[in-house]
């Protein structure tokens, strides 16, 4: 049995996430371990000491919450039946005490990296699905690569979660990184799955072109970024200008 923790926010697609959750367990028989994360900071001003007396949940799950009711709506027409954990937004430790007994991280994320979401890119020790503008499907699927081992492992544990797909080719796509071997052929070709290499570089192409290229596939296999977000981003890296401009579901192990 295979479990997905699927993390909602007030303000989420609950339609494309839970039809993402479908695929995941009509395809694979996945069981969904659904937490609402509140916003204190929005929902109503607390004091400090209540904060820290561990009140604040008791008191915010009390409150009426549209989007909690909303939440029960969708679970009701997905014929979903199970317990929808709520938790306060004051930390990413219950998500990841979750996925101790679960398989995959499943989150809707827009091109605004928030503080919660890079958090858990740091924390994650499983599999993070990312999802964007519609539903996951697993039709099209591409690979982002440095030939890196971060993306070797995402590559790896694609392919090691999901063995019924019996993939047959899987494109890779590089920027700058015309190399004469690339590890990750030989990695796919030993899992029996093919693949063309198309290279992208600053001289030939724009990196719109790159980003254009990618955003054809329904999912988008890349690596982790390294645990210096900050560095990562006035360093002008990769990872993060993907993150940030890529309309696609992506996969990041």
């Amino acid at each position: 049995m295979k479990k997905v923790v699927v993390l909602l926010k007030n303000g989420n697609d609950l339609d494309l996430i839970l039809k993402s959750y479908m695929a995941l367990k009509n395809l694979f028989k996945f069981e969904i371990v659904p937490i609402y994360i509140r916003d204190i900071a929005y929902k109503i001003p607390i004091s400090e000491t209540v904060l820290n007396s561990g009140g604040a949940a008791e008191i915010l799950n009390e409150m009426e919450d549209d989007f909690i009711a909303e939440v029960h709506a969708a679970f009701k027409k997905f014929k979903i039946d199970t317990e929808l954990l709520i938790q306060s937004e004051v930390g990413v430790d219950e998500i990841k005490n979750l996925l101790k007994t679960s398989d995959l991280l499943m989150l809707e994320q827009d091109s605004y990296l928030n503080d919660l979401f890079l958090d858990l890119l740091k924390i994650a020790y499983r599999p993070i699905i990312v999802l964007r503008n519609t539903p996951l499907t697993f039709d099209n699927i591409s690979i982002i690569s440095n030939d890196g081992v971060k993306v070797n492992n995402s590559v790896y544990s694609f392919l090691n979660l999901f063995p019924e797909l019996l993939l047959k080719n899987i494109p890779i796509l590089t920027w700058n990184c015309n190399y004469e071997k690339h590890y990750l052929v030989e990695l796919l070709e030993n899992k029996g799955v093919s693949s063309d290499v198309v290279n992208f570089n600053s001289k030939d192409d724009t990196i719109k072109d790159f980003y254009f290229a990618l955003n054809k596939f329904n999912l988008v296999i890349m690596g982790n970024l390294s645990r210096s977000f900050f560095f990562e981003k006035i360093t002008n890296r990769t990872g993060i200008n993907l993150l940030e401009n890529l309309n696609t579901s992506i996969f990041i192990a």
